[in-house]
C-alpha cells in the first residue's frame, strides 16, 4: 500500500477508497463490535448515496486500525451546472484489512472530491454566505 503524508504529519494510505450503502453499514457495525472510538454515528445511511473513506491517522488500540474521514453524498459525484454538493463528514475507525478491502475510488470521483473539499475549506473561512447557486463571488 503506497502512502502520503497526512496533514497531521503522519503517513497514511495515499488512496481514497469508496464504500456502498451496505459495506458501509457494516464497517459501522464492526467498529462497535470492536470497541473502536470513531463509529461513524453521524452518517446518514439513508440519504447517503455515495461514500469516500480517506484515512488521516493510524490507530494501535484497541486493534491496528484506521481513523477514518468518511465523506458522505446524498447524490453522485457528477452533478448539474450550478447544483451546490451538499456532502456530510464523519469519523469511522476501520481495521487494516477492511480498508485494504474497499475498491479504490476513480482518479475523476478523487479529484471532484479535492474539489468539494476545497470549497467547503473556504466556505467555513468565508464570513459571508456564498450565493444561492454555490459558485463563488469575485
Amino acid at each position: 500500500m503506497r502512502h502520503a503524508q497526512s496533514w497531521l504529519g503522519w503517513p497514511v494510505p495515499r488512496r481514497v477508497r469508496i464504500a456502498s450503502r451496505a459495506r458501509l453499514a457494516t464497517l459501522t457495525q464492526a467498529a462497535r463490535a470492536r470497541g473502536f472510538s470513531r463509529k461513524g454515528e453521524s452518517l446518514d445511511l439513508e440519504t447517503g448515496r455515495t461514500f469516500l473513506v480517506i484515512p488521516y491517522l493510524p490507530e494501535p488500540s484497541p486493534e491496528p486500525s484506521w481513523m477514518c474521514l468518511v465523506v458522505a453524498s446524498p447524490h453522485s459525484m457528477n452533478l448539474e451546472p450550478g447544483v451546490r454538493p451538499e456532502p456530510a463528514f464523519a469519523r469511522l475507525d476501520v481495521a487494516g484489512a477492511d480498508l485494504r478491502s474497499l475498491p479504490v475510488a476513480r482518479s475523476k470521483v478523487r479529484d471532484q472530491l479535492l474539489h468539494w473539499m476545497a470549497w467547503e475549506a473556504y466556505r467555513g473561512r468565508s464570513r459571508e454566505p456564498g450565493p444561492a447557486q454555490g459558485l463563488p463571488r469575485d
